[in-house]
């Protein structure tokens, strides 16, 4: 069980650094460029609101469902995206308040959390759900990437753009 929780903390710690990296790159990091363009922005303007993607939300919804065959024409992110990293964000600060409730040496700087939520097993339950919903989201995040943007891989991995992009189902390019 020591090595269990050796692994648990260590993955704690690197979604932790992650996310403060990913959000200290979002404002003061070289930026990236909107589709279509070779123009760098910072990243924190892909992640608000944008009057191009107004009223895109329920036809990329029915994208995903099936209920419409091409792709709505968005910016870099389409509404959907955005609300999931926005949820993403706030389901890690829950894990990470949760997680530092249940960990032995923050155990007592925690404890009036602890008990205004309803104790350590809620606590417990909160951290173990929210374990889950970050396991169903990575799981549609894959199966959404390996049939939409499988041509677009080679640039999130080896920060190569792709030779040529085409939409295998004949939709509009994004």
């Amino acid at each position: 069980m020591q090595t269990n929780r050796t692994v648990h903390l260590i993955a704690a710690w690197i979604l932790i650094s992650t996310g403060v990296i990913r959000f200290y790159w979002a404002f003061f990091g070289r930026g990236s460029a909107p589709t279509g363009s070779r123009r760098k922005m910072p990243d924190y303007i892909f992640f608000l609101p944008q009057k191009e993607n107004r009223g895109k939300t329920l036809e990329s919804l029915k994208f995903h469902l099936f209920l419409r065959r091409t792709h709505p024409r968005t910016l870099k992110y389409n509404p959907l995206q955005k609300g999931t990293y926005a949820v993403l964000f706030l389901l890690s600060i829950i894990q990470i308040i949760t997680g530092f409730e249940q960990w032995t040496p923050t155990l007592a700087f925690f404890s009036p959390l602890t008990y205004a939520l309803g104790g350590p097993i809620i606590v417990r339950i909160i951290h173990y759900i929210v374990a889950w919903l970050f396991i169903v989201i990575i799981v549609l995040h894959s199966y959404l990437v390996l049939i939409e943007a499988r041509p677009e891989l080679p640039l999130m991995f080896f920060y190569r753009e792709p030779r040529e992009v085409t939409m295998s189902d004949g939709g509009e390019e994004r």
